[in-house]
C-alpha cells in the first residue's frame, strides 16, 4: 500500500480521490485550508486518513504540512497536486487581483508543494507526482485566458520537471481532464459585464458556463480510480487526457497544430543560416 498526500481535499476531484484511494487501504494524508471539511472522511476511515491544514499560497503552511506528513505517514509516495481555483473572464476585463490568485494557487501552489516533497521522494528514489491540469492546459479558450495560462504554466513545469527526476527512479504525469462535476465553476471568480466589442465570443461562453454545473460529463469519483491505475501502471503517460471532450479538443489541436507546422514549414526552416 502506497502513502497519498492530496492536495484540496474539501470537495470534487480531491475529496474523491482521497476516498477511493482510502478504500484501496492506501494510507491518505488529506488537505484543505479548513482541515474541518474532512473530519468526516477521517471519520468514515480513522484507521488511514490523516486530515492536515494546508494553503498551498502560503509558504510556512506547506512547509508545516510536508513536515507532519512525513513524520505521521513515515514517506510519501504519491503527490496529487489538485488545489486550484477558476477564473472566468476575458483577458482585457480580468481583474489583476484575479489574475495573481490564479496565479498563485494554479501555477505556484502545485510548483511549491512539489519542490517541499522532492528532496524526500529523490532520497527514497521513488514517487510518483500527479498534478490536476486541464483541457485548459493543452488549448486556449476564451474566457478562460488567466486559467488557461496557469495550466500551461504548471504543464511546462512537470514536463521538464519529468526530465530531471525521471533517472530518480520519481514518475510524473499530467492529468488533463474536460468537464467534471465539481465547485469549480461556482467557486470561480467570475467578470460577467462584457464590454460590446467582446460579446460575440462571451455570450455563448457565458451560456456554456451558466448552463453546465451539475451537467458535466466527467465524474470525480472515476476520474479518481483512473489516478490509481496510472499509479500502478509500470509506465504511466506524461500526460493523461481524461474524458471525451478533452480527447476530441485535444486530437482537434494536434491536428490544427500539425497543419499549421507544415503550412510555414519552408519559413520555419529559412531562420536557420548556420554559417552566415
Amino acid at each position: 500500500m502506497s502513502v497519498w498526500f492530496i492536495t484540496g481535499c474539501s470537495t470534487g476531484i480531491g475529496r474523491a480521490t482521497a476516498e477511493v484511494a482510502a478504500e484501496a487501504g492506501h494510507t491518505v494524508i488529506a488537505t484543505a485550508r479548513r482541515p474541518e471539511t474532512l473530519d468526516d472522511l477521517v471519520a468514515r476511515f480513522p484507521a488511514n486518513v490523516h486530515a492536515l491544514p494546508l494553503d498551498v499560497t502560503d509558504d510556512a503552511s506547506i512547509a508545516a504540512a510536508v513536515s507532519t506528513a512525513i513524520h505521521r505517514a513515515g514517506r510519501v509516495d504519491v503527490l496529487l497536486n489538485n488545489a486550484g481555483i477558476g477564473l472566468f473572464s476575458t483577458i482585457e476585463e480580468s481583474d489583476p487581483a484575479d489574475a495573481h490568485a490564479v496565479m498563485d494557487a494554479n501555477f505556484w501552489g502545485a510548483a511549491k508543494v512539489t519542490t517541499a516533497l522532492l528532496p524526500h521522494l529523490r532520497t527514497q528514489r521513488s514517487g510518483h507526482i500527479l498534478t490536476i491540469s486541464s483541457i485548459a492546459g493543452v488549448r486556449g479558450s476564451a474566457g478562460l485566458g488567466y486559467y488557461c495560462a496557469s495550466k500551461f504554466a504548471v504543464s511546462g513545469f512537470m514536463e521538464a520537471l519529468a526530465a530531471e527526476v525521471g533517472h530518480l527512479g520519481i514518475k510524473v504525469t499530467l492529468v488533463e481532464p474536460g468537464p467534471v462535476r465539481s465547485l469549480w465553476i461556482p467557486s470561480g471568480a467570475k467578470n460577467e459585464d462584457i464590454m460590446p466589442d467582446y460579446a460575440p465570443v462571451m455570450e455563448p461562453f457565458w451560456d456554456r458556463i451558466h448552463a453546465l454545473p451539475g451537467h458535466q460529463p466527467g465524474s470525480p469519483t472515476a476520474l479518481a480510480e483512473a489516478m490509481l491505475t496510472l499509479v500502478a501502471a509500470q509506465e504511466p503517460p506524461r500526460h493523461f487526457i481524461a474524458g471525451a471532450h478533452a480527447l476530441t479538443q485535444t486530437r482537434a489541436k494536434l491536428t490544427s497544430l500539425g497543419a499549421e507546422v507544415d503550412a510555414w514549414e519552408q519559413l520555419t526552416l529559412s531562420v536557420d543560416r548556420p554559417h552566415e
